[in-house]
Parts: C-alpha cells; sequence; structure tokens
C-alpha cells in the first residue's frame, strides 16, 4: 500500500519526533510511504525511509484545485512503479480541504488527524463530505477528543489511534542537588491568564532560591506578555526564550520540570516524551486530555489559579519523594498506553478500513 503524508508548516515541524516514528513503523510494516510537505520548510531527518515532495501551502482560496493539482503530479512523478497512493493521511487542521482535494483528484481514501478539540466544526464538514469510492475516516490520538469529535458529528467514521513514544531504559535524571534547575515552559500562549497565573506562581519560587532558570517556547511567551511579566516579577535575568520549543526538543529534554499552563483539548508529543523520560511534568487540568492525570503522570493545577500552581510547583521542587514516585508511574503509564506499536497498529487498521469500504457501483 502506497500512502502520502500530509502535513502543513505547523504540524510538521511540532510534532518532526512523532511524525518520523510514524514513518519508521509503517516503513516496517512494508507501506510505500510519500511525505508531503510544504515548500520552503528544511527538516532535518530527510532519509531513505520516505520519498519526499513539496507542495504550496498557501494561495488564495479559488487557487486549491489548482494547487492540489500540482501537488499531485509531483506525487504521481514519484510512483515508478504506476501504482497510485491508496490513503492521503492530513496532519494540521489548516490543509483539511487541501487534502481532501489531493485524494478525490488522486481517488484515494482521506484519512485526518482530529489532534485537538478546536477542530470538531473542520471533522463535521469533512465527514459531511463524501469520496467517490471512500468514506473519509477522522483518526482521535485520544479517547476524550473521539468523545468530542462524536458529539460534533454523530455519523463520521472516528477511530482511535494513540500517539506512541519510546521509554528509555533509564529515566532522566532530573532535579539534582547542587545543580541549577531548569523549568521548561510549554504550549501555545493563546490564554494569557493561564500563562501568567502559571508564571507568577514560578517566579515566586525562582525567587525563593538561586538554583532556577526559566525557559518558554519563544512564541507562547510573546503571545502571553511573558518578558514583560517577568521585568515586573524581578526574574527577568533568569527567564530565557527557546525558539519552536517543540520541534527543539532535544534542549527541553535535558531540563527538570515540564510547565504546560493551558487546557486546550490538544495532544503534544513533548508531553508525552518528557512523561516518558521520567521529567515531571505540571499541567492545567485539561479534561479533554486523559494522559494527563493528577498524581499519576502529572501534577494538576486549576486553571488561572495561582495558588493551586503554588502549591503543584512546590510539591515538584519540594518533595523528592513525589518526584520519584510520579515519574515511575509516568513512564509506566506511557509504556501501557502509547507504544509506537499501538498507533502504527491503529493507524494500519484505519488504512485498510478505508481501502475495503468501496461502494460498489450498479449500472443506471
Amino acid at each position: 500500500m502506497r500512502v502520502v503524508l500530509l502535513a502543513d508548516k505547523l504540524f510538521a515541524t511540532r510534532e518532526r519526533a512523532m511524525l518520523s516514528r510514524l514513518k519508521v513503523g509503517l516503513a516496517d510494516e512494508g507501506m510505500r510511504i510519500i511525505e508531503a510537505l510544504p515548500a520552503g520548510i528544511q527538516l532535518k531527518d530527510q532519509n531513505a525511509i520516505a520519498q519526499t515532495m513539496r507542495f504550496e501551502q498557501v494561495g488564495l482560496p479559488l487557487s486549491l484545485k489548482w494547487r492540489a493539482q500540482a501537488a499531485c503530479r509531483s506525487v504521481l512523478a514519484l510512483c515508478d512503479d504506476s501504482t497510485p497512493p491508496e490513503i492521503v493521511h492530513v496532519f494540521g487542521g489548516s490543509i483539511w480541504d487541501f487534502g481532501f482535494a489531493m485524494a478525490e483528484q488522486l481517488g484515494a481514501a482521506l484519512v485526518v488527524e482530529a489532534w485537538r478539540a478546536g477542530l470538531a466544526r473542520a471533522a463535521y464538514r469533512v465527514a459531511s463530505r463524501h469520496l467517490d469510492r471512500h468514506e473519509p475516516i477522522i483518526l482521535a490520538p485520544d479517547k476524550e477528543l473521539k468523545k468530542t469529535f462524536l458529539q460534533a458529528s454523530p455519523n463520521a467514521t472516528i477511530r482511535m489511534a494513540p500517539w506512541g513514544t519510546f521509554v528509555p531504559a533509564e529515566s532522566h535524571k532530573i532535579l539534582k542537588a547542587g545543580k541549577v534547575w531548569s523549568i521548561m515552559i510549554c504550549g501555545t500562549g493563546i490564554n494569557k491568564a493561564a500563562y501568567a497565573a502559571a508564571f507568577e506562581a514560578l517566579a515566586s519560587c525562582v525567587r525563593a532560591r538561586k538554583d532556577i532558570l526559566l525557559f518558554a517556547d519563544a512564541l507562547a511567551a510573546r503571545r502571553a506578555d511573558l518578558w514583560a511579566l517577568a521585568a515586573r516579577l524581578g526574574v527577568q535575568d533568569r527567564f530565557s526564550l527557546v525558539d519552536e520549543m517543540d520541534a527543539n526538543r532535544e534542549l527541553v529534554l535535558r531540563g527538570d520540570v515540564l510547565i504546560l499552563p493551558e487546557a486546550r483539548g490538544e495532544q503534544r508529543s513533548l508531553v508525552l516524551e518528557a512523561m516518558s523520560q521520567g521529567m515531571p511534568v505540571v499541567a492545567a487540568t485539561d479534561p479533554l486530555n486523559s494522559s494527563l492525570i493528577d498524581n499519576q503522570t502529572a501534577k494538576l493545577a486549576r486553571l488561572e489559579d495561582q495558588a493551586s500552581w503554588t502549591q503543584a510547583i512546590s510539591t515538584i521542587l519540594g518533595n523528592p519523594t513525589f518526584v520519584h514516585q510520579l515519574t515511575v508511574s509516568a513512564r509506566e503509564y506511557i509504556r501501557q498506553s502509547h507504544r509506537p506499536s499501538r498507533q502504527i497498529g491503529c493507524v494500519i487498521d484505519a488504512y485498510e478500513s478505508a481501502v475495503g469500504k468501496a461502494s460498489i457501483p450498479f449500472p443506471r
């Protein structure tokens, strides 16, 4: 089976690690992969596992069909055995319509990755449209997200495919005595009040000790005005920005604590990887993210509640016994619930279901 993995710029950079694991797993199962990426994007892991082509992501609405046609020509040029792709798997909500147009022109089945709750309306729109021979399939990486999409689109075909990550043999050594501790703040920064509550709690901890440095995703910090807040709270000298934190996770995962101040019903493989490596996670309670379980996979705080954030962060920084229990529990959770092999199996099942539901044409 030949598959096109189509990703927009945001998803291709932010979730590069997850996409790489998916490519390797699919290739191991005999899939032939064409990775379609936006023109101009530069990535580090290009290799022989997948063929790569570029497409124009940005354009006038009336140009969508033309851009999809050009992308399809590039895809077919890579099919040396003249076998066209059977699946177009779309990642990134900004190109679902583009993916639909490509699937329609290629005669392929459409699979879309619904990785955040904000895509519910788009999922309804996709589920309401039908290709000539195949019904679109929506993949949800979280059981709570699946419920959300089912409520929005009761007649849609929605399947589970939890994202997977590897659990290293050795846990990451964190919060070591005599060392400077680094706290990483990830997310989008869209909920400014939530970031302010978490950052003010962090600042109080930083002022109380001299061995803590704060790092935040640069875009999230700009959206939430964290630099000005750091200056007002007197911690600017120990606060730094990291450009595209999710994409540059090698640095982030060397930190001691990961902070996720917002609750947007999003899956972030960075958070799963932090858990897998023994890095404690402090996050806002998010009912649409079932991997955030208080005192089992993360220490949770109430959204926009500074006192709750202060208590949660103080527990992580001041209770080594609790942190050890939390990280051991989180690693075991990832090992049981987020294995890469499980994701690969779920994705392949979805592919086979998509191409196996072709309608039988009847004569007029």
